[in-house]
């Protein structure tokens, strides 16, 4: 292809579904700081101790006082230790976040499905419309393949300019823009390549779960076979005494209650492992008898499980504290800007041969804006829709609690 054809094409990349690239990296680069957001914006999201021990016993005790005739569904204590501990609960037939001091219990707060990271977590993933909106979100990533590749090949000589002083960015001068796209564009190249294998993994993921193929481990004979018991489910703190003894050196930072007396409870932590979901490490046990039924170890996943349990972290910069989550969120505004210049130099190029903006956007642009739109209403009217499960396996506070 000659130098011409491949400008074209990296220009069409660009601009094909420009607005919508442009918005997914900005909900994504929000969302990679969106529990650090709801921290300055409420209290009830910081901790009073930053120490990494949980203590669920006065987590549960806490949670009886204030709510008896409650169910845990769920606790989590974030990586960060300055987040606030956080349990799902089942409280009067409704779903409830309560906000606690991991290491004390001490009540901070509470509040609904709907926050500002669930909002930002459902409009990047989906658009929230579901299968489609993945989709929609996904296919994305061939758009930033083909910007990763053209790139080096229109930017001829590039490690030449990697220091080079753009000019000052100036509203009408295309030149400015075009220094400001190309040179945040080569320090933010490692980044976009990052975006783009991990949104490729997304998209042949979302594909293998649409065709119904088994990429991710399957719980061991031992779990699926579970017998329902008669007996009542234990307390986090001795189901989680018990997966300690079972996985010592797991740091223990999760418990989900079943929904169901033949379902395990999990107990999930981290396990000095490099880029992986919490989910990777885990303990299964009977909830009742507090039986351990497996354990699962990153270390011993296949290796289509851990790239899975591997893209997330890598995606989003969640794999070592606040200093990589504001890297990520650095790279990702760059990014987000990269795009509304190389939109903005198109538009500086062709408006005096096509000075009508509304042309110069195209079929796919308002398409894509029109479905910006349409997503934005949808997530604002469903993100924060969240029922309680009917029936959650897991101690009555208040009521059982004697039951250890």
């Amino acid at each position: 292809m000659k130098a011409k054809q491949w400008f074209n094409l990296h220009a069409w990349a660009g601009l094909f579904v420009g607005s919508l690239l442009l918005i997914t990296c900005l909900s994504g680069t929000l969302a990679t700081l969106s529990h650090e957001i709801e921290y300055l914006s409420d209290s009830k999201f910081r901790a009073l101790s930053h120490s990494p021990n949980i203590d669920f016993t006065a987590i549960e005790n806490t949670l009886a006082e204030r709510y008896p005739g409650s169910q845990i569904i769920s606790i989590l204590r974030h990586q960060q230790s300055y987040l606030a501990t956080e349990v799902s609960l089942k409280w009067q037939q409704q779903f409830l976040f309560v906000y606690v001091d991991g290491a004390t219990g001490q009540w901070l707060g509470e509040g609904q499905w709907g926050r500002v990271s669930r909002f930002l977590r459902n409009w990047h993933m989906n658009l929230s419309m579901g299968w489609t909106g993945k989709l929609i979100v996904t296919s994305l990533a061939i758009l930033l393949v083909i910007l990763v590749f053209t790139s080096p090949i229109v930017y001829r000589q590039w490690w030449r300019h990697l220091l080079k002083k753009p000019r000052q960015l100036q509203t009408t001068n295309r030149s400015s823009w075009a220094d400001w796209h190309k040179l945040l564009g080569l320090w933010s190249y490692w980044f976009i390549v990052v975006m783009a294998v991990t949104g490729v993994w997304y998209l042949v993921e979302h594909g293998l779960q649409t065709a119904k193929v088994d990429h991710y481990v399957k719980p061991p004979a031992t779990v699926s076979q579970l017998q329902s018991n008669a007996q009542q489910p234990r307390s986090s703190a001795t189901i989680i005494s018990a997966a300690q003894q079972a996985f010592p050196s797991l740091h223990i930072r999760a418990i989900q209650y079943p929904t169901k007396a033949n379902k395990a409870v999990m107990v999930l932590g981290d396990n000095n492992d490099i880029l992986v979901r919490l989910r990777a490490n885990k303990v299964y046990l009977d909830a009742a008898s507090t039986d351990v039924l497996a354990i699962q170890k990153a270390a011993d996943l296949p290796l289509v499980a851990r790239i899975k349990d591997t893209a997330d972290p890598l995606h989003f910069g969640n794999f070592a504290g606040l200093g990589t989550k504001l890297i990520w969120a650095l790279f990702g505004f760059l990014m987000t800007f990269i795009c509304v210049a190389g939109l903005y130099m198109n538009w500086l190029r062709v408006k005096r041969k096509q000075p009508s903006l509304l042309k110069w956007f195209g079929i796919m642009g308002a398409v894509s804006m029109l479905l910006i739109g349409y997503s934005l209403l949808l997530t604002i009217q469903t993100f924060s829709v969240r029922q309680a499960p009917a029936t959650v396996y897991s101690p009555v506070l208040g009521i059982t609690q004697s039951n250890n």
